[in-house]
């Protein structure tokens, strides 16, 4: 008996630590996999700005179908039902005898339908292009979002991975730091080694600790920042592919550009598109001055009798259709005033566009100088980490064997994790510059 109960327990351990393991391991393999290049795209789908962005565009094309309809056919039925209480009387004058003459019957209906279609109006031929182009200019702004999402998202993945390498060389100085710190600790326990530099150590060693934990709350609070810039849930495991060194050696690409084209800046089209609007805006008012024609068609049935149950006996139809047309004569110079607003608001958005044309110059002109500046920096740094590294290597083993002090290894270890933090800072300076120097050439919207 208690055989079988050992085994039934035994067997229900096996089962409850399987269904853990399964449910461990489902949980790991359901963390998102991201490149910087899969991170960008994934944002460009389902970041929320972006759907908002989105959504104005198939917004802007409803209103192009709204104002459309102002051009199409209207159709309208209606119907109506009189019951007089008292019939309405009329006196008529028989050559000096009046007589009072009741016109109509106490109960009617009436059906009717009423059709109209526009001829001719010119401010609704300028009105349907005003609205075609709000949709281009959603659509512009849709790509700007696309392109501010792209570059939020991949300094945010460089500040991850800057993170991540910073912790990798931090743990690998506190995994030799360590040693060393075991071996003091055992030469003072001998009586071989005064305490003081062994705590020399131990200080220094907590200190590195110290920035790992920096490091790590760092990392993840950017984690958090780049699932919400990737439209996640705060609780979905995402891992990033890429390798700081790995992109910086790929990155090593000369930015050519002889000549920028304003075009393909996002600012210079909205400039464009402002210019089309109040063209159009000023066309509309000019064709306020045309006249406009509707065409019109109705047709009706109407019932009547002397009681409720007298209608829909007989039937009697009206038929018309005709054209209405309207001729502006004076709207006390309305028009205009608003064709003249028009007409400043047109050069007034060319004056920014000449101003705007300059910013662009020098906004390239910054990005290239600041880009090209990092570049070199960051070749500078990378032998000062080298050189520091080599050093920090030399002191540790002198100190080991004796031949110099804690102090002079404290220095040389301080010294190298200034390298290395300048060395990061400066790739990810370099990264934003170069971010900064796409965006500034429009490279960022081809």
């Amino acid at each position: 008996m208690n055989k079988f109960k050992s085994i039934k327990y035994a067997s229900l351990f096996v089962l409850c630590f399987g269904v853990v393991f399964n449910a461990v391991a489902q949980q790991q393999a359901e963390a998102k996999k991201f490149s910087l290049q899969d991170a960008v795209a994934h944002a460009k789908k389902y970041n929320s700005a972006l759907k908002n962005s989105a959504l104005d565009v198939i917004a802007a094309e409803k209103k192009v179908k709204e104002v459309l309809a102002l051009g199409l056919p209207n159709v309208n039925a209606t119907g109506s039902f009189n019951n007089y209480l008292t019939v309405p009387s009329s006196v008529i004058d028989f050559g000096g005898a009046k007589q009072v003459i009741r016109f109509g019957v106490p109960f009617s209906a009436t059906g009717s339908i009423a059709a109209s279609q526009l001829l001719f109006d010119g401010g609704f031929l300028m009105g349907l292009k005003a609205s075609k182009e709000y949709v281009q200019l959603a659509k512009i702004n849709l790509k700007r979002t696309e392109i501010e999402t792209e570059i939020s998202v991949s300094k945010t993945y460089y500040g991850i991975l800057l993170a991540q390498t910073s912790l990798k060389l931090i743990n690998a100085n506190l995994d030799a730091l360590g040693k060393t710190k075991f071996d003091l600790e055992k030469l003072v326990q001998n009586g071989f080694l005064d305490r003081t530099e062994f705590d020399k150590i131990s200080l220094q060693y907590s200190s590195l600790e110290l920035q790992r934990d920096k490091l790590i709350d760092q990392q993840k609070t950017l984690l958090m920042v780049l699932k919400i810039q990737l439209g996640l849930n705060f609780d979905d495991q995402i891992e990033l592919t890429d390798e700081l060194m790995k992109m910086y050696e790929a990155s090593k690409v000369t930015i050519q550009a002889n000549k920028v084209d304003y075009n393909n800046r996002l600012e210079y089209q909205l400039i464009n598109q402002a210019i089309s609007l109040n063209t159009l805006d000023k066309n509309r008012y000019q064709f306020g001055y045309a006249p406009s024609l509707v065409g019109i068609f109705s047709t009706q049935r109407n019932s009547f009798g002397q009681t409720f149950g007298d209608l829909g006996k007989n039937w009697y139809e009206g038929t018309l259709w005709g054209l209405n047309l309207s001729i502006p004569i004076f709207d006390g110079f309305k028009k205009s005033a608003q064709i003249q607003q028009a007409t400043i608001n047109i050069k007034k958005a060319e004056n920014d566009k000449i101003v705007l044309s300059n910013l662009i110059e020098q906004e390239v002109f910054i990005a290239r100088t600041t880009y090209d500046r990092s570049a070199k920096q960051l070749e500078v740094q990378k032998k000062n980490l080298d050189l520091a590294q080599d050093i920090y290597n030399r002191t540790e083993l002198k100190f080991k064997n004796g031949l110099t002090s804690s102090l002079e290894l404290t220095i040389t270890q301080r010294d190298l994790e200034t390298a290395r933090a300048s060395y990061l800072n400066t790739m990810y300076d370099y990264f934003v510059a170069q971010l900064d120097l796409r965006k500034a050439l429009g490279d960022l919207n081809k």
